[in-house]
């Protein structure tokens, strides 16, 4: 599933052309940091569509993983996913509706939300440094490392693009 979450991050940034800044894909949650504007243009494209078109394709394709994966195997990792599986829950949305949205005004602020992103790996204790977590973009800019998905901002602020 992580997978199919930086995938669709991808998809973002080509099919709408926005600055994608930071993210990271935790186990039951996603952290991302962009500017929702298509490239050389000043009108904002509004949130709740970026949110819909990337919850959209991650449920839609990652549900298809996950069928294909029950079909090669007869069983998934948990009982809840094994459950969905077998058609237990009925037709049930991957996606919560929580969701934060927060306006990032001042550079201090970016950075500092871009740091908790890269640290939220090692707070939460899944690995020792953040460079070890994969499915961040903190190696990007660690160590110019695109080889899980490149990011589009170039540190400066404001965001130019």
């Amino acid at each position: 599933m992580k997978q199919v979450v930086v995938e669709s991050l991808h998809e973002l940034q080509t099919r709408r052309g926005i600055c994608l800044i930071a993210y990271v894909v935790m186990p039951e949650h996603v952290h991302i940091i962009l500017y929702p504007h298509a490239k050389g243009s000043d009108v904002p494209i509004p949130i709740s569509k970026l949110l819909h078109a990337f919850k959209r394709r991650v449920g839609e394709h990652g549900m298809n993983r996950l069928r294909t994966l029950w079909r090669m195997h007869g069983r998934l990792w948990s009982k809840p996913l094994n459950d969905w599986a077998i058609g237990a829950y009925g037709k049930r949305v991957l996606w919560t509706t929580r969701g934060y949205d927060f306006n990032i005004t001042r550079e201090n602020s970016l950075f500092q939300k871009v740091d908790y992103c890269h640290k939220n790996p090692v707070t939460r204790g899944l690995v020792a440094t953040a460079d070890m977590w994969k499915w961040s973009s903190y190696r990007y800019y660690d160590s110019d490392d695109h080889s899980m998905l490149a990011m589009d901002w170039d540190g400066r602020w404001p965001v130019v693009w």
